[in-house]
């Protein structure tokens, strides 16, 4: 129950490289049902080697939205980061000046349901330099799994889910000039591919769940508990849950 419920907060929450931006490249993020409506996301199975991966089955979008900033609280005498919430438009810039005011930041406590591309890749590169340890306390999908693979050590509380899924630019719905910017910068994902592959492999993500990700359609993802993520060899340390 507890993984359905987070796979659920996940999907709704997930912006999917979602969003619209100056400077970024726009993809679909997975809309939120109304109030008082039924999530349009129901749950299957698929078989992912030996074990079943629940993949959420969402709704593509219908209109861009921007992503909200996280929320970026420094606890425990400047040694821990939380963030909560989507990777926005200043996430990588206020990720770099939170390091560089706190010199004794060890570690990233987040919940994401991703964000901007461009700014997940920066946030994952700073996260790298900085030699920290991203702990996922609820869920972490999209681009937020970059943070998570790129770190120095990845840690998991017991309920917490990685969710995983294609990256999209649908520049051909869009007018001039947003098009041409569009597919410049869906030019940069397809650049940054390999990294984003090669932090995943550093991280003990094995090729069927590298193929997993390129496989599920952007408007849906695919839940991995932590107990799937160890069968396939992910490299990370299970924690107790904290508040």
């Amino acid at each position: 129950m507890h993984i359905v419920l987070a796979a659920g907060v996940l999907l709704a929450a997930g912006y999917f490289i979602g969003g619209k931006r100056q400077g970024d490249a726009p993809v679909e993020p997975a809309l939120p049902p109304a109030a008082g409506q039924s999530s349009p996301a129901t749950a299957m199975q698929t078989r992912q080697g030996a074990a079943e991966v629940m993949v959420m089955r969402g709704q593509a979008a219908t209109e861009r939205r921007e992503v909200d900033q996280a929320r970026m609280t420094v606890l425990e005498g400047g040694t821990v980061l939380r963030i909560e919430g989507g990777v926005g438009r200043h996430f990588a810039r206020q990720l770099a000046g939170i390091v560089a005011e706190n010199r004794g930041l060890q570690r990233v406590d987040i919940s994401s349901g991703g964000g901007y591309m461009m700014e997940g890749f920066e946030a994952a590169r700073v996260i790298n330099r900085h030699n920290l340890i991203v702990r996922v306390k609820s869920h972490c999908a999209s681009i937020c799994v970059a943070l998570w693979a790129a770190a120095f050590s990845r840690q998991l509380e017991p309920d917490a889910v990685i969710g995983l899924h294609q990256w999209t630019a649908q520049c051909e719905v869009m007018p001039s000039p947003e098009r041409e910017q569009c597919q410049r910068h869906a030019q940069f994902a397809t650049q940054n591919k390999s990294t984003y592959e090669a932090w995943l492999r550093s991280a003990g993500f094995n090729a069927d769940l590298i193929a997993l990700q390129a496989r599920t359609p952007p408007q849906d993802m695919a839940i991995l508990t932590a107990a799937q993520l160890r069968s396939h060899g992910v490299d990370f340390v299970l924690v107790e849950k904290t508040d």
